[in-house]
């Protein structure tokens, strides 16, 4: 744990206080350089814009979504163990494969969105829905929704199953609704799961970069903070590594420090007392 987690860690923050470029010799103290010219670098605010963007939608989605999953198939009493298999699929998908499958569903001249929406007469002629920024943001998370989705659906449905049948029958017999027993007794009971389905959202979504970078590359409407730190380490060739390190640093302590704070509000709010 040491050795995989905190040592790259400490390693990566050090270095984000140097310049590291293989190009210019030797490895100088630059102190907060980088940090500040990331503040100051229009194109890494642009980033963050997506990528909240990209954060609120998913996790929005994913947890509503695996909810109302998890409390389907929680009902279910035959072919369960079939039905989940199929859910789970798209999560055992890598994420590329995902991406290009969805890109060919995308695709403004073959793709399976402009044939269904032509047949059914919704739209008259095809579109390329990636060219516009607000629908291709949206596109683009439905697409990591569709393959994160699955997993908050089966934590929250192991949650579901420990809860004992006793206590939903004693709120039948003291006349409580649908709505009140889900409030009084399903949320509490499963508010440890919640926790986690929310922080795996929000990291997962934090670093969301594959369905980003495939569907659109590097374009500077939709490109996440994840897609800015590959091309400013990368593809630019500035080897600006310091500011790419000082990048990462920043989206992980945010990523920490989000989850963290609503992971509690949960808790505090879910707590069986």
């Amino acid at each position: 744990m040491l050795a995989l987690v905190f040592v790259p860690f400490v390693v990566t923050l050090w270095e984000s206080f140097h310049r590291v470029n293989p190009m210019l010799p030797g490895t100088p103290f630059v102190g907060i350089k980088n940090y500040v010219q990331m503040f100051k670098d229009g194109q890494v605010h642009s980033a963050w814009i997506n990528t909240w963007i990209y954060v609120i939608l998913a996790v929005v989605i994913e947890i509503l979504g695996g909810l109302g999953a998890a409390l389907l198939l929680n009902k279910v009493k035959t072919g369960r163990r079939w039905l989940l298999a199929a859910v789970i699929l798209p999560w055992a998908l890598p994420p590329v494969v995902n991406a290009i499958i969805w890109s060919w569903i995308y695709n403004p001249h073959y793709g399976l969105l402009n044939g269904l929406l032509l047949k059914t007469g919704l739209i008259e002629q095809s579109h390329v829905w990636l060219n516009d920024r607000a629908t291709a943001l949206f596109l683009i998370v439905l697409v990591h929704v569709w393959r994160m989705m699955p997993l908050n659906a089966v934590i929250i449905l192991a949650a579901l199953q420990t809860i004992p049948n006793e206590l939903y029958e004693a709120a039948k017999v003291d006349g409580a609704s649908p709505l009140r027993t889900f409030r009084m007794i399903t949320l509490p009971l499963i508010g440890g799961a919640f926790s986690i389905a929310l922080t795996q959202s929000t990291i997962t979504a934090f670093n969301l970069f594959d369905e980003a970078w495939i569907l659109t590359g590097s374009s500077a409407a939709t490109h996440p903070i994840q897609s800015q730190i590959y091309m400013t380490a990368f593809q630019n060739l500035n080897f600006s590594y310091g500011m790419a390190m000082a990048m990462s640093i920043t989206v992980m302590l945010v990523s920490i420090i989000v989850s963290a704070v609503y992971v509690r509000r949960v808790y505090r709010a879910t707590r069986y007392d």
